[in-house]
């Protein structure tokens, strides 16, 4: 029996979750499904956060597993939602990051 192919997405900081996908990487981070994934996380944190700029901060990953034995839950909508609410919990921590580095006056801290 043939080993089914998969690729393991993160966005940011997130945890690591695997998506089952029978092609090359390069043509995983171009199909529907995975612009279905982006789109659902990115509009997910847009509307909590709607003047965040966030693309940058939490960048979709995909990577090839390194060996057959790792192991990854698969990005399920369980799994999905879970992801949603880590990568706005990002964007959270690091809008608040932004927000104390900033030049305030001590009294204003």
């Amino acid at each position: 029996m043939k080993d089914s192919k998969f690729y393991i997405v993160s966005f940011g900081d997130s945890d690591k979750y695997s998506v089952p996908f029978d092609g090359s990487k390069e043509e995983f981070e171009k199909s529907g499904e995975f612009k279905h994934i982006k789109d659902d996380v990115f509009e997910y944190v847009k509307s909590k956060f709607p003047e965040a700029k966030f693309e940058e901060l939490i960048a979709p990953k995909v990577e090839e597993p390194s060996q057959r034995d790792e192991v990854y839950p698969v990005l399920d909508s369980d799994n999905l939602g879970k992801l949603k609410h880590d990568v706005a919990r990002q964007v959270e921590v690091k809008m608040q990051d932004k927000d104390l580095n900033s030049d305030a006056p001590y009294s204003n801290i």
